[in-house]
């Protein structure tokens, strides 16, 4: 791990040096979601980003890598609080249900957000000229939920709550039919960003939906915790 002194912030016009080198880690991909929401990935350069950031261009290089890895550390850090949501392989004390509507609810609010929706209309406008970008995004966004759902509701079927043909397929599904047309709308400016109420109705209503479609195939049991 790089020393911690190359995150020391300039004396000039830079934020206090204090911290764990965890919370300045933290605050540099802050910065830098701020550079890339602002001027673009195409504009946006490493340079600015540690200027922004008031640190050594060799400090990102350390710890994240050129401009691609760092784009996707940014969207790995925004996508991390929905897998707070993912219960331990170990705990059975939640329904499916209840864990599956949590989860829709934990995609919707990190989609939805502001700062989410800038990112995914970057990615959106310059996959074209940077295919890295859509590739970095996908790999730490999307994929990295699919993921953990498919994990989830594998572990299910071996405790033998649910009973699935293909735990990835029906991961796959489930946040497909999450997104649909309530986050094209949004993304596309149609309509207004939706309110706390809207999205946790609209968790319940397509977590209903799904566990419904799959009939026989997924079932969910309510255990006392």
């Amino acid at each position: 791990m790089a020393n911690t002194d190359t995150l020391r912030k300039s004396s000039k016009g830079g934020r206090p040096s204090n911290g764990t080198l965890e919370q300045r880690l933290e605050q540099l991909l802050e910065d830098a979601t701020q550079v890339f929401l602002q001027h673009g990935y195409g504009s946006a350069s490493i340079d600015m980003i540690a200027r922004e950031a008031h640190v050594a261009k060799r400090t990102i290089y350390q710890h994240f890598g050129d401009k691609d890895e760092l784009f996707g550390a940014v969207v790995r850090r925004l996508s991390h609080n929905i897998f707070a949501a993912f219960p331990q392989a170990e705990e059975t004390s939640q329904s499916v249900e209840h864990v599956l509507s949590t989860i829709a609810r934990g995609v919707l609010a990190l989609v939805l957000s502001p700062e989410a929706m800038g990112l995914q209309r970057i990615v959106i406008g310059e996959a074209d000229r940077f295919p890295k970008l859509a590739q970095q995004f996908y790999t730490n966004g999307p994929n990295r939920g699919i993921t953990a759902l498919a994990d989830y509701l594998a572990n299910q079927q071996q405790l033998g709550t649910v009973q699935l043909e293909d735990p990835t397929n029906a991961a796959t599904y489930f946040v497909s039919m999450i997104m649909g047309e309530f986050y094209l709308q949004a993304l596309l400016g149609v309509i207004e960003l939706p309110s706390a109420e809207q999205i946790d109705q609209h968790a319940n209503s397509i977590t209903h939906l799904f566990l419904h479609g799959y009939g026989s195939q997924l079932h969910s049991v309510t255990k006392r915790r």
